[in-house]
């Protein structure tokens, strides 16, 4: 049984620290190629200490959870200098980062890690709690929000130019797009009677090797 559970311990460690890693290499791949270009070397940066947490994650090192808060506030921080408050340009930078630090602070999950829980939990704890309210709040102060009035003495738009009964100008008749006529001479109780009248031909006609 207790050889069950330390097998089950382990896996749960080696998934944690796989995705660790993967995260770890997606920012230093992405983030060296995106500086390259002129981006910021900030993921490239954090790309580096996600890596050193998956050593630690792996080694059962308490110090994990302590460099992994570090790496969540600095992004939040980094993230509110960058782009402001503004909740759609900062949760991309750190959806990831929260949502792997809720798990790492999930009881079946800090419990089964290698890792002395007490303080190192409560400072991850604490990181989320500063980072959600970060987010919450921007999502509740949008900086891209433009509130104003109507002016009501302003210059009403000119009318849309008339067009005649028998006009189809446009593709949808007028510049409103209506498709309507107002025509009455054939309705739905005369169209079976039309005859075709002429016919032009263009020319282009389909061909054998044409596709389609």
């Amino acid at each position: 049984m207790a050889e069950t559970k330390s097998q089950q311990s382990r896996l749960l460690v080696t998934l944690t620290a796989l995705f660790a890693a993967f995260c770890g290499l997606y920012l230093l791949i992405g983030g060296v190629w995106l500086a390259a270009i002129g981006g910021s070397w900030y993921y490239p940066i954090a790309g580096l200490v996600m890596l050193g947490v998956t050593v630690m994650l792996w080694r059962g090192k308490r110090s994990a959870l302590w460099l992994y808060a570090a790496l969540l506030l600095a992004t939040m921080i980094w993230g509110v200098w960058e782009v402001g408050f503004d909740f759609w340009a900062l949760t991309p930078r750190s959806d990831i980062l929260v949502f792997f630090g809720i798990w790492l602070i999930l009881p079946f999950v800090w419990r089964r890690l290698p890792i002395p829980s007490g303080g190192a939990v409560a400072g991850l704890v604490v990181a989320l709690l500063i980072s959600g309210g970060i987010l919450t709040w921007a999502g509740f102060h949008d900086p891209q929000e433009v509130n104003g009035t109507l002016n009501a003495d302003a210059t009403p738009a000119a009318p849309i130019s008339a067009v005649a009964d028998g006009d189809w100008p446009a593709y949808g008749r007028n510049q409103e797009g209506q498709r309507y006529s107002p025509l009455k001479q054939i309705n739905a109780d005369n169209v079976k009677n039309l005859k075709e009248a002429w016919v032009f031909r263009t020319g282009d006609l389909k061909q054998p090797n044409d596709p389609g």
